[in-house]
């Protein structure tokens, strides 16, 4: 089977309740939520796969020409939330290290990745490597290696769905982000969310 060294994943197969509409068209700028997710992984990527709600896939396909494979969750965990979305882009797509973002954090920095990855390279030993500010840990920004995939499958099994389980089960490396970083973790759940991020 041929492998890819590093998967660029976009988790964008929420439901988006408290905003009001799907967070991946909604603007930043000139472009949409999913297109910066997409930009923020794409210069450390072999290949690019987006997780999708299966609704959307078409009009993802209409407006937007990227080289992403677009993919729903797998049936069997479907709707389990992220976690499912991250089993899900390393069933279709065989790789060493996963680069996950969320769509709903458009101020994040490709940069940032860049020194992720060059620590999971450099430390083979971790299992995934996650950003850490004041205390809060980003389950759904990192990077997770392929040794992860069997853990994931059996906490869907048993329904034990936090993505913090899974880091705590495996040997995870916590990488604390500096306070001027910080701005870039800003997610969006809200239309106000949206509305304060132009006042920053």
């Amino acid at each position: 089977m041929d492998q890819k060294l590093v998967i660029g994943v976009v988790l964008a197969g929420g439901l988006s309740r408290r905003f009001g509409s799907p967070k991946m068209f909604a603007k930043c700028g000139d472009a949409t939520f999913f297109e910066k997710a997409v930009n923020t992984v794409t210069p450390y990527s072999d290949e690019l796969v987006a997780v999708v709600r299966n609704e959307e896939i078409e009009k993802l396909d209409q407006n937007h020409s990227h080289s992403v494979k677009l993919i729903s969750d797998v049936e069997a965990f479907k709707g389990k939330g992220p976690l499912t979305g991250i089993y899900s882009a390393m069933m279709e797509v065989h790789g060493q290290y996963y680069l996950i973002t969320p769509c709903d954090m458009p101020r994040m920095s490709s940069e940032m990745y860049g020194k992720w990855l060059d620590i999971a390279l450099q430390q083979p030993e971790y299992d995934a490597v996650i950003p850490v500010f004041n205390g809060k840990v980003y389950p759904l920004n990192g990077v997770y290696k392929r040794s992860c995939l069997s853990e994931i499958k059996e906490n869907l099994k048993n329904e034990n769905l936090k993505v913090l389980s899974l880091l705590k089960q495996k040997n995870t490396k916590y990488i604390e982000v500096h306070k001027e970083d910080a701005h870039f973790f800003k997610n969006v759940n809200t239309k106000e969310d949206l509305l304060n991020l132009g006042d920053e």
